[in-house]
């Protein structure tokens, strides 16, 4: 559809001016009517292009793949998935050996503290000390148990400033171990959990472009819609103002009466009315979808192009079912939320109950005024501890905090066997859907055709007088109604297509997983 800015300023007006210049210059008659008619046209292509607004041609396809990987969802659902990654990479860095250097240096401090004599009396000394310490690091978590193997290296230097003297004390080598018994062990937790929640991001990712390309599918047949209507107004005025040419013609030989000649010209300022009516639709319909795209707008008109009414799919509901119940993140994610019900209902049991903790370390330590003996002659060190502890009154907590975590968890699975009975639900509803729509868009297209051809007789009928006004003006209403019928059952078939690639994630067309 051309679209001109300014409609009050036509080509000759604003070519007319070099008219009388050239006839001064007494140029001849055949090259003044070539060179005034290369005018007319450049002026005419000038006007045109700078009121014309820029249109371009759009399938569902592009835009069901344009939505798919830049609708909002999508790049929230890509950033959820990076973040799983990133915890799934940081869960593995703590399994490996952690190494770092501690250092305090200087310490310097002076000051005066009380000191209790031997008869029970208070003397205050001055203090001036610089107490220095640099330690090396070296951890390691064990996953399966939930301990902790250590190995360090420290020394610590302290200078009394006031009696001007040096103490070393240092441990060349210690090799520790903590141990929890009985105590709840997070890591083997996450070690079942963060894989599993990469796998619900995954999904969700897929999810959230197919139902982009959903949201994509809609808006696009709201543009087809649109520019449908366009259409239709633009051939009915086209029509009408060939029927009013006509229609005057017999007039003024008395074939019809006034009243005819003034129906056709009420169809035709209708069509013109109906013309302007339906680029507005367009305009908001292709706002609309550079708004789902994530772009400015900048008064650009989209132009749909129909997908193919011949692609025959059949799907299976067996497989359907199959494809929906292994690749939907909402029957995953449900089963992540029985988990960490159990991982609660575990880490209250553990940490309400009886709990045994040990530590063992052996190495080598020495102080010294001399830092060389702290190396060459250190002294052994070991250390074994046990602590025990168990709960003898907690006046029911424990038992209170464990119930809730397993009603927690059996909710959890109610919501997961519901959620999957639910969407099983909606699938046998549009698989139904799907085999009712392929055979309502074949008798769609085949009555759109007929109603287009039953037009185009009646309209040559008319011109020739061999049918009235109102048989022309009802075959004409009757095309409408059946283009209109046809573009929203084509609307339903590709909806219907698309819902069911949500669905169950898969691309039937294809036959390969949605988004591959």
């Amino acid at each position: 559809m051309t679209n001109i800015s300014d409609k009050s300023i036509t080509p000759k007006a604003q070519c007319a001016f070099e008219f009388p210049s050239l006839v001064k210059r007494g140029w001849g008659g055949g090259a003044f009517r070539m060179v005034t008619t290369l005018l007319f046209l450049l002026c005419s292509f000038t006007i045109l292009c700078t009121g014309v607004r820029a249109q371009n041609s759009i399938t569902l396809e592009m835009l069901q793949q344009q939505a798919s990987q830049s609708a909002i969802d999508v790049l929230i659902a890509r950033q959820q998935l990076d973040a799983a990654n990133l915890a799934i990479t940081g869960f593995n860095a703590g399994l490996k050996p952690r190494l770092d250097l501690v250092a305090n240096l200087p310490n310097y401090f002076r000051t005066s503290t009380e000191v209790t004599q031997d008869d029970g009396t208070v003397a205050f000394r001055e203090i001036e000390l610089n107490n220095s310490f640099v330690g090396l690091f070296a951890q390691q978590r064990i996953a399966g148990t939930g301990g902790t193997i250590s190995l360090e290296s420290r020394l610590q230097r302290t200078d009394n400033l006031v009696l001007d003297n040096k103490f070393y004390n240092g441990s060349p080598i210690r090799l520790f171990y903590r141990q929890p018994i009985l105590a709840f062990n997070p890591w083997k937790w996450d070690r079942k959990l963060l894989p599993l929640q990469k796998t619900v991001n995954e999904r969700e990712l897929t999810a959230a472009r197919a139902e982009a390309a959903l949201l994509a599918t809609d808006r696009f047949f709201d543009l087809v819609n649109a520019d449908q209507e366009r259409r239709i107004a633009e051939t009915n005025k086209a029509a009408n103002e060939q029927l009013y040419t006509v229609a005057q013609e017999r007039f003024d030989l008395g074939k019809i009466n006034r009243g005819d000649l003034v129906q056709l010209q009420l169809e035709l300022t209708s069509a013109e009315q109906n013309l302007l009516r339906s680029e507005r639709l367009v305009t908001a319909a292709s706002a609309a979808i550079f708004r789902l795209l994530g772009r400015p707008y900048n008064r650009e008109l989209l132009r749909p192009e129909l997908p193919s009414s011949e692609v025959a799919v059949g799907i299976s509901a067996a497989d359907a079912l199959n494809r929906m119940t292994n690749r939907r993140p909402e029957i995953l994610a449900a089963q992540q939320r029985a988990l960490e019900a159990e991982r609660e209902e575990d880490r209250i049991r553990r940490d309400f109950g009886p709990r045994i903790d040990i530590e063992a370390g052996f190495g080598f330590v020495r102080n010294d005024q001399e830092l060389a003996p702290i190396y060459s002659d250190p002294q052994n060190e070991r250390i074994l501890s046990v602590n025990f502890s168990l709960p003898i009154l907690d006046w029911g907590q424990r038992k209170a905090l464990t119930k809730r975590a397993a009603t927690g968890r059996e909710i959890a699975e109610e919501v997961a066997r519901r959620t999957e009975m639910d969407l099983g639900t909606e699938l046998v509803q549009l698989l139904e859907q799907w085999r009712t729509v392929q055979e309502e868009l074949r008798l769609a297209t085949e009555i759109r055709d007929l109603a287009n051809e039953r037009f185009r007789i009646s309209q040559e009928s008319y011109k020739l007088g061999a049918i009235p006004l109102p048989q022309l003006t009802l075959a004409q209403q009757f095309r409408d109604q059946n283009t209109r019928a046809y573009a929203a059952t084509l609307r339903a078939y590709w909806f219907t297509y698309a819902s069911l690639a949500r669905l169950t994630l898969w691309d039937f067309i294809n036959n390969k997983p949605l988004g591959e």
